[in-house]
């Protein structure tokens, strides 16, 4: 492993001694990428150096060689306490963790995580509540290609009572439409699924369709569904192991 560094001054007034700050960067290059750490050592010239030093930042890239692979998070919370949920993406050729904040919005969590492409990727999720009490975690390790990737399920255990989370993350995202609707028994209702990639640009590909619950409504190959029972039941659209769900009622 190789090491840069890169040496700037600067001048400044602490109180009545002069102050010279030294800030250090240091590039650790390893085959698997560059990472950067910068410090700032100060020295009081009136009183001789003081020893402290303050970690400023600590960054990484990876080679853009190796690709990267773009996951979307997604989650419903609503029926829980949390409001924040932690991605921590580590591996033998990580030397610095990958953390990500996955926003929350109307009971979701939803957005995109970047990992650098390879095998025994580990990714460990994290999720708290209003007041930071850990509330939920989980994790998994599995390998990342460059591009699109293939959907993984991680299960979220409760550690304070509330019901288990499940988070997906994958290369896409279904919307199926219409979301919630109602028709009589022995009817019928088309429904459509719309793919969008890690980037939120439309995509087509082959669809598979399933019912939760089949003595209450059954589903085609098309998507077109038919009510075979009085309820209401989930109709589930899948594609590369993404799926999208719609509320189906029947009444009499």
């Amino acid at each position: 492993m190789a090491v840069r560094q890169a040496v700037r001054r600067a001048w400044g007034v602490h109180g009545l001694a002069g102050t010279e700050r030294e800030i250090v960067d240091l590039t650790f290059v390893a085959p698997g990428g560059a990472f950067s750490m910068i410090w700032t050592p100060l020295r009081f010239r009136n009183f001789g150096l003081v020893a402290v030093s303050l970690l400023v930042a600590c960054t990484g890239s990876v080679d853009p060689g190796r690709g990267q692979g773009r996951l979307t998070v997604r989650a419903d919370v609503s029926a829980s306490a949390v409001a924040t949920l932690v991605a921590e993406i580590t591996a033998p050729d990580i030397p610095t963790p990958l953390i990500f904040n996955i926003p929350i919005s109307g009971g979701v969590a939803a957005g995109t995580i970047t990992i650098p492409a390879g095998s025994d990727r580990t990714v460990t999720l994290r999720a708290y509540d209003a007041g930071g009490t850990l509330t939920h975690s989980g994790s998994a390790t599995f390998t990342i290609q460059a591009g699109a990737n293939t959907a993984v399920a991680i299960t979220l255990t409760p550690l304070t009572g509330d019901q288990p989370i499940v988070v997906t993350l994958g290369s896409f995202t279904i919307t199926v439409t219409p979301a919630s609707p109602t028709v009589a028994k022995g009817g019928t209702v088309q429904f459509a699924a719309t793919i969008t990639d890690w980037n939120g640009n439309p995509t087509t590909g082959t669809i598979a369709w399933a019912t939760l619950d089949p003595s209450i409504a059954t589903v085609d190959a098309t998507g077109l569904a038919t009510g075979v029972g009085v309820g209401s039941t989930k109709i589930a659209a899948t594609y590369h192991g993404a799926t999208g769900t719609a509320t189906v009622g029947i009444t009499p």
